[in-house]
């Protein structure tokens, strides 16, 4: 799962290139969902991340699944059935951008699932003796709701790509950090 999420994400950098480079970006409308990728691909791992930081048997893989499933289902809902025009884009000059209804879909479950894991991290940190594993929900929860907060900016605002690629390093970044501390906490 892990593996996929990661190629789903470097689909999106991949495609961002090819939109940038491309006198034809029409030609490459086909890959436009993948300017979404990262909303699948680095929820997911975080979701994993945590199961491994918290390895409690209240929280089971299945069962965070399980509470993923509403999260993938609508980001399904919105790569498959979400409306896509191009626009120009002073960064890398043409991109899919994100219309109607599936944009407000789309804020919607990012700000729930942002919302969801600052309430979750902060139940956990209290209850958790490891300062390590402490420290690992945080750099999630902080990583996670700058992401949250810099794509409502981008996508209301007047930001565009530079400042979102760094939210997603610092989220890519922080997932890494929680699956290495989970690694070596329970090696």
């Amino acid at each position: 799962g892990l593996v996929a999420s990661g190629l789903f994400v470097a689909s999106r950098y991949v495609t961002m290139v090819l939109f940038a480079t491309s006198d034809q970006p029409q030609r490459l409308w086909a890959l436009g969902r993948c300017w979404l990728a990262t909303s699948v691909g680095l929820t997911f791992p975080c979701v994993v991340a945590l199961d491994q930081l918290v390895r409690h048997p209240a929280m089971t893989p299945k069962k965070l699944l399980r509470w993923f499933s509403p999260f993938l289902a609508a980001y399904a809902l919105i790569l498959l059935f979400g409306r896509f025009e191009l626009t120009p884009d002073r960064v890398v000059g043409w991109s899919p951008k994100l219309v109607g209804w599936g944009l407000g879909l789309l804020v919607f479950v990012q700000t729930s699932f942002v919302l969801g894991l600052l309430g979750l991290g902060t139940l956990l940190i209290r209850k958790l003796p490891s300062n390590r594993i402490r420290l690992a929900l945080c750099g999630l929860m902080a990583a996670f709701g700058y992401l949250g907060l810099d794509g409502l900016l981008v996508t209301f605002g007047r930001w565009y790509v530079r400042p979102f690629l760094f939210s997603e390093i610092l989220a890519l970044t922080a997932i890494w950090f929680a699956l290495e501390t989970a690694r070596r906490n329970f090696a």
